[in-house]
């Protein structure tokens, strides 16, 4: 490790990592769900789902009424999204990242509109020069797909083991590997049950402060 050198490039997944969606989500989706006749999330029911490709997630949830539940959901974020907040420490890392001229994208499983949204809701529309968001590439994660359509689209696509990929669930370390890029895991309580010898994370970091520390600390 102690040859290992700063990437040229940093993308990374949206909810758990840089956006602390994931009490607004299950909020988000307890509305939905009482709006169509179904019973709201109890606490910590939603994290089966959380980071799920959308259309997986909306059909395990809402069953044939997922189309419906779509439209509710946009709702809901339109009028609350001025509660989401960013993870501690974000505004921070992305902030000295860019001062470092490295290359900054979002790769992330929600609806494009709204991702993009979230981004400039925080002020970060500056920060990042690619974002792929749902069904813009030929898969969603755990595919590697959307990784690898990142990577071309910020024209780094012979740089690929160069660009690391920061995410907080395993589906991000399947995206990650598929892509052939390595992989930073944000796990504030630890890996728990990602068996994290399948994926070989670069690192294992708490937070967004300790991820800007190790990068910091490498060689250029």
């Amino acid at each position: 490790m102690t040859d290992l050198k700063r990437p040229k490039a940093l993308f990374f997944d949206w909810d758990g990592t840089l956006a602390d969606s994931y009490a607004f989500l299950n909020d988000a989706h307890s509305s939905v769900l009482q709006a169509l006749g179904f019973t709201p999330f109890r606490k910590d029911e939603f994290k089966d789902y959380f980071g799920k490709p959308r259309e997986i997630l909306y059909r395990q949830i809402y069953k044939d009424k997922s189309e419906d539940a779509k439209i509710l959901f946009e709702a809901y974020v339109n009028e609350n999204s001025h509660k989401l907040a960013y993870m501690p420490g974000a505004d921070a890392l992305l902030k000295k990242l860019h001062e470092h001229e490295i290359s900054l994208g979002v790769v992330s499983n929600k609806k494009g509109s709204i991702v993009r949204r979230e981004i400039e809701n925080f002020g970060w529309g500056g920060f990042f020069g690619v974002v792929v968001a749902a069904g813009e590439a030929s898969a969603d994660k755990p595919s590697g797909a959307p990784l690898l359509l990142a990577i071309e689209r910020a024209g780094l696509k012979d740089r690929a083991p160069h660009v690391w990929y920061v995410g907080d669930t395993e589906i991000d370390l399947h995206c990650a590997k598929e892509a052939n890029c390595p992989a930073v895991l944000v796990a504030p309580h630890g890996p728990g049950e990602i068996k994290i010898h399948e994926y070989n994370p670069i690192k294992i970091v708490a937070d967004c402060p300790e991820l800007l520390e190790f990068l910091v600390a490498l060689n250029p």
